[in-house]
């Protein structure tokens, strides 16, 4: 009898614990959903724009657990994943498996919203949400997968249901399938007509130009740059570091700086296999907003301090600029 109450308890706990993590809504509308509360629809013909509102209840951040500080060569991301279940016109269905999951750049501005809106069939000229098959966004940049349909691949009149689902606690996709991650999952149904494949497939290429020539551009600076860390370290002051970047990156004219560290130990030796030191470095980054050729991006560098020998060490210097930095309005910076 015991043992039947602990597995009762158990299985209550894993369903209490899954409701937890899923008890988001979604949306979806044929326009752009604004501030204002919009019932949405369930239904679309395949010849109609297609957005979604993911209404969560608490911050991105805190329902989607994401922890990391967004980075050039690391953005915020989530998993995008859907499945289809499609009904031919004699009534027969059809259903498909999720698929393993396309990386979605979640920008730094949305961590503190409660909701957040998806592209998900959209008019090409309003395109905003980048995707991409690797992490890191250096593999190329494309608008929303549910563009790949292909009308003349169903019967026509075929009604396709999309199961569509954001993933967050994990920033590999093949483990976008664990149960205790933090996902939500919308419905909706895709009236298929042949006639509609050249317009989808015209609004897919152009909305894939929209999204890449934005890249992952920024609307705003990143949150580092209004909450930085703070030390009293004689070395790591704004004039000095305003003065190392001026000396070691002239062609950059510097907007604004922000140190960025976990506050434990500051600095932390390199050594080589023989036990050599190499350098010293500032165990974080200072993240830069610079102007290069009338452009402004976002960056971030590591700062070190080369071994002389016996002892000693050089000037503290600017290296190991990161590699892919974002563009941002410069309007923006202040």
């Amino acid at each position: 009898m015991l043992k039947h109450f602990f597995l009762f308890i158990s299985a209550a706990f894993i369903a209490a614990t899954s409701l937890a993590q899923n008890n988001g809504t979604v949306k979806f509308n044929n326009v752009p959903f604004t501030n204002e509360s919009v019932a949405g629809k369930t239904s679309f013909k395949s010849n109609e724009f297609i957005y979604a509102r993911v209404e969560l209840g608490k911050t991105v951040k805190e329902y989607f657990q994401i922890e990391e500080p967004d980075r050039p060569t690391k953005p915020h991301i989530l998993i995008f994943k859907y499945k289809v279940i499609y009904t031919v016109p004699n009534g027969k269905t059809y259903e498909e498996r999720f698929t393993n999951g396309d990386y979605m750049y979640v920008k730094p501005e949305d961590l503190t919203k409660t909701y957040i809106d998806l592209d998900i069939l959209p008019d090409p000229a309003l395109a905003n949400d980048v995707f991409c098959m690797v992490s890191n966004f250096q593999g190329g940049m494309y608008t929303s997968p549910i563009y790949r349909v292909r009308p003349k691949g169903y019967k026509n009149n075929s009604i396709i249901n999309y199961s569509i689902q954001l993933v967050g606690g994990t920033t590999v996709a093949n483990n976008s399938g664990n149960e205790n991650l933090p996902k939500v999952t919308g419905n909706f149904d895709l009236i298929i007509n042949h006639s509609d494949e050249p317009f989808i497939k015209l609004n897919s290429d152009l909305a894939d130009k929209k999204v890449q020539t934005a890249g992952l551009s920024l609307s705003s600076l990143p949150p580092i740059f209004f909450k930085p860390f703070k030390t009293t370290d004689p070395k790591l002051t704004a004039a000095k570091l305003a003065a190392i970047l001026k000396r070691d990156y002239p062609h950059r004219k510097i907007l604004k700086m922000a140190l960025d560290s976990d506050g434990g130990q500051l600095w932390m030796i390199s050594k080589n296999d023989f036990g050599i030191p190499r350098y010293r470095y500032f165990k974080g980054l200072l993240h830069v907003a610079y102007m290069e050729d009338g452009v402004c991006k976002v960056g971030s560098v590591e700062l070190i301090e080369n071994y002389l020998g016996s002892g000693t060490y050089a000037a503290l210097g600017a290296d190991y600029w990161s590699e892919y930095d974002r563009s941002i309005n410069c309007a923006a910076v202040k």
